[in-house]
């Protein structure tokens, strides 16, 4: 080896030292540099510091080794321990060995001088610390002096001083990337572990990352939204969302470099809509310009239903509170006075009084509250300061506009915070006035019920006189009558037994009627009314009765007949039990039945007065006169007849017509009874013709009795003998006998038959068959309420009368029958 290659090979590996900041690359560099002399066949570096690569560094002359024979050789000398003493005191190793070595034999055969070849390695070292190991692989070692082998250790170290500053400087690096790298990783981790979505999108509203969290949004998978179109994974469109009108936000920021928070709405992969807040935050690079938008979404779906969801339970709650007919109010206690802070719409209607202004003047509402009830109001605290109960309850009196007074019920409880002070009391006010009038009511009628303890007595009493009373009188004058032969007492006897009776029956019609009228069964019947014709029926009734007892009956009419439509039957009622208490009561002077129309523009009104110069009523006992069995006098020393029913009746009667009646009376001085009854005009098409069912033809009718009872079916027959021929049965099975013997016109069929069916049954049978099907059936019973005769007639009976039975009832109503066949 020449000196001067020596000294320009050495000069350029000292540039190469000098000028590299790669350790790794610099080993690499002077390895290939030296690997170029031609004394040096094979030359490697094996690093042992951690700071450099650990693949080994080697360079062979072209064609000398295959790349197979260099890793063999390189392996078999870093394990050689001769060449490692060799090279730890700098010396040179010569290759020998008398093993089959494949190694030693691989290098031999690309040598023909076999004791020539030899290695020198020596340390690249810097003080005591080693960094790698320069070897060199020789052919002729003979051929290369000493000096060579001084300078390529004088090279190693300056090497080695080169890679301890480049160390230290790498260690500098690596330190500030380590610290980066630490933080990008945390932040990295920071930002995955975050609850909110985080994406970054450039300018082509392509998403360029992402954070773990996306999936919590859109459902879809990291590697599915990157490089995806931001629009495309939010929305499924195919170009940017244009939501509300206006221009996608990100564009927006890409223009104004400003931040946005807006509400959006999402598509996840079930194609649900979610609801996002999303903040768009510009990126913007060392130019200024905004070089991406970062997104921050979060997903607020449950927050906006369950608002949704509590709205809507707000709004039902206000309207719940709204139309119930009480009162929501709240009063803070926090203050150094208690204040009302809520009072809900029951309010204004409760009280009478706007709930905006009782909330902005407090002073309102409370001077609404009665004076004396006042201190009631503060009874609610101060309660509670005492007992601590938080459930109280009071109830208190309100004066409203109109000057009404009402009740008020108050229930609060007390709404405190964690540490037990009071924070407000929340309360519910009611209005109990129908409650508080109600239990008035019941002590009322407590006490009315009381009072008729008192005269339960005189009740029964009363029942059993005008019962007995009657009855006495019919047996007696009975068993006189069957002991006398004289035509005149015969006669005398006879309507004595006959008023007698009528009083019974008047008591017994009275009890029923009243019964009727309070089971609410008795329905209206309109028909047209004459009132002249009324006023005749009347008048011919109580004249008797007035010259009887010498007493003055005026009827004032009205100008001309009018013809009104009501119920006949119970105008006659309401007027037969007016006069019948005028005259029954009145011993001297008159009694006066007045009718006049009082017309108006919504409703016309028939006025019935009847007054008379009788005894007359104490003002204490007229507020009791329409009640049941009450009279003027009551007891053992009452002074008149009569069940007292006649004005409950009365008033009954007057009631169910939509009408209203009102007494004024002074005692010895008498009464005056006032009707008003609503009345209609019949339209002109209406037939005019009153209540003339006409007068049928009964003769040559033949009419069977289906009675049970002997002397019921003899007192039918006796009616009847002078008008009809009549047969009669006293079971089911004698009537269908005579029902196929004779064909009857009529049948008047009892209800209870005895012994077999009853009438209701043998009606229907009869009715079955065809020469029968248009023959009219009455129903004869005791059964006289509305709805028993509603029945019977339902059942298919044609016609109705209730027992005992009148001759003149009985006539009217075959004749109403037959007049419909």
């Amino acid at each position: 080896m020449s000196q001067t290659y020596l000294a320009s090979l050495i000069q350029r590996a000292y540039r190469i030292i000098g000028s590299s900041d790669n350790t790794c690359q610099m080993l690499d560099s002077l390895c290939k540099l030296l690997s170029s002399e031609k004394e040096f066949a094979f030359v490697w570096i094996e690093p042992i510091d951690a700071s450099l690569k650990q693949d080994k560094v080697c360079f062979a002359k072209e064609g000398l080794f295959g790349k197979h024979d260099r890793r063999l050789i390189i392996q078999h000398f870093s394990d050689c321990s001769s060449l490692k003493a060799d090279r730890v005191k700098n010396n040179i190793h010569r290759i020998s060995s008398d093993n089959n070595d494949r190694c030693f034999n691989i290098i031999k055969s690309y040598f023909p001088d076999k004791n020539s070849a030899a290695i020198f390695s020596c340390a690249i070292k810097y003080e005591q610390k080693v960094f790698a190991f320069l070897s060199i692989l020789i052919p002729e070692i003979n051929n290369v002096p000493e000096e060579t082998f001084s300078l390529l250790r004088e090279l190693a170290d300056d090497a080695a001083f080169r890679i301890n500053e480049l160390t230290i400087k790498t260690k500098n690096t690596v330190t500030v990337k380590n610290d980066i790298a630490e933080n990008h990783e945390y932040l990295k981790t920071l930002l995955h572990c975050m609850y909110e979505d985080i994406i970054v999108i450039d300018k082509n509203y392509t998403v360029i990352d992402v954070n773990n969290s996306r999936v919590k949004i859109a459902d879809k998978k990291t590697e599915d939204v990157l490089g995806a179109k931001c629009y495309s994974v939010s929305h499924g469109f195919d170009k940017p969302c244009n939501f509300y009108g206006a221009e996608c936000p990100i564009h927006e920021i890409f223009q104004t470099g400003k931040s946005k928070q807006v509400k959006h709405q999402i598509l996840g992969s079930d194609g649900r809509k979610k609801y996002v807040d999303i903040l768009f935050s510009p990126f913007i690079n060392h130019n200024g310009e905004v070089e991406k938008v970062i997104e921050t979404i979060r997903d607020v779906t449950d927050v906006v239903n369950a608002r949704r969801e509590l709205n809507e339970k707000i709004v039902q709650l206000k309207q719940i509170v709204n139309n119930l007919d009480v009162v929501f109010f709240n009063i803070d206690l926090n203050g150094s006075k208690p204040k009302l802070t809520y009072l809900s719409e029951g309010f204004t209607k409760i009280w009478g009084i706007d709930r905006t202004a009782a909330l902005e003047n407090q002073k309102i509402w409370f001077d609404s509250v009665y004076q004396d009830d006042r201190s009631k109001i503060f009874h609610i605290v101060r309660e509670y300061m005492r007992t601590k109960d938080p459930n109280i309850k009071t109830e208190f009196r309100i004066i409203r506009n109109d000057d009404s007074l009402r009740w008020i019920s108050v229930r609060t409880k007390i709404i405190s915070v964690s540490s037990g002070n009071s924070n407000q009391i929340f309360g519910i006010a009611e209005d109990i006035t129908e409650k508080k009038l109600l239990e008035l009511e019941i002590q009322n009628a407590y006490a009315k019920a009381k009072e008729s303890i008192n005269f339960k007595n005189y009740l029964l009493g009363n029942i059993n006189h005008e019962i007995r009373t009657p009855l006495n009188a019919i047996l007696g004058f009975t068993q006189i009558l069957k002991e006398e032969t004289s035509k005149d007492m015969i006669d005398e006897l006879a309507d004595k037994i006959l008023c007698a009776s009528n009083r019974l029956l008047n008591t017994l019609d009275s009890i029923i009627e009243l019964s009727d009228l309070q089971s609410d069964s008795r329905k209206i019947i309109y028909n047209e009314v004459s009132v002249y014709d009324l006023l005749k029926t009347v008048q011919h009734k109580f004249s008797s009765i007035a010259y009887e007892k010498k007493l003055l009956f005026e009827v004032i009419e009205p100008d001309q007949d009018v013809i009104i439509k009501s119920d006949e039957f119970l105008l006659k009622k309401i007027l037969y039990q007016l006069l019948d208490n005028a005259f029954k009561y009145t011993h001297h002077g008159s009694v006066t039945l007045s009718i006049r129309f009082d017309i108006g523009e919504n409703q016309n009104w028939l006025v019935l007065d009847v007054s008379d110069t009788g005894i007359g009523i104490d003002a204490e006992k007229l507020e009791t006169v329409f009640e049941a069995f009450r009279q003027g006098s009551e007891g053992l020393a009452r002074s008149y007849q009569g069940s007292g029913l006649g004005l409950t009746l009365t008033k009954k009667m007057i009631e169910l017509l939509g009408g209203k009646i009102s007494v004024e009376s002074e005692p010895g001085i008498g009464s005056k009874f006032s009707v008003h009854i609503p009345f209609e005009f019949p339209s002109k098409k209406e037939n005019h013709n009153g209540n003339n069912n006409g007068d049928s033809n009964l003769e040559g009718k033949r009419i069977l009795i289906v009675e049970d009872n002997q002397l019921n079916a003899e007192v039918l027959r006796h009616y009847l003998k002078s008008i009809v021929n009549t047969d009669i049965a006293f079971d089911s099975q004698q009537a269908f006998e005579l029902s196929e013997k004779y064909l009857y016109d009529l049948i008047l069929m009892d209800i209870s038959l005895k012994n077999g069916e009853s009438g209701i049954e043998v009606m229907k049978k009869m009715k079955v068959r065809d020469e029968y099907r248009t023959v009219p059936i009455v129903a004869l019973t005791a059964f006289t309420f509305d709805e028993d005769k509603n029945k019977f007639l339902a059942e298919g009976f044609d016609g109705f009368i209730p027992k005992p039975i009148q001759r003149n009832d009985l006539i009217s109503e075959i004749k109403k029958v037959l007049h419909k066949y």
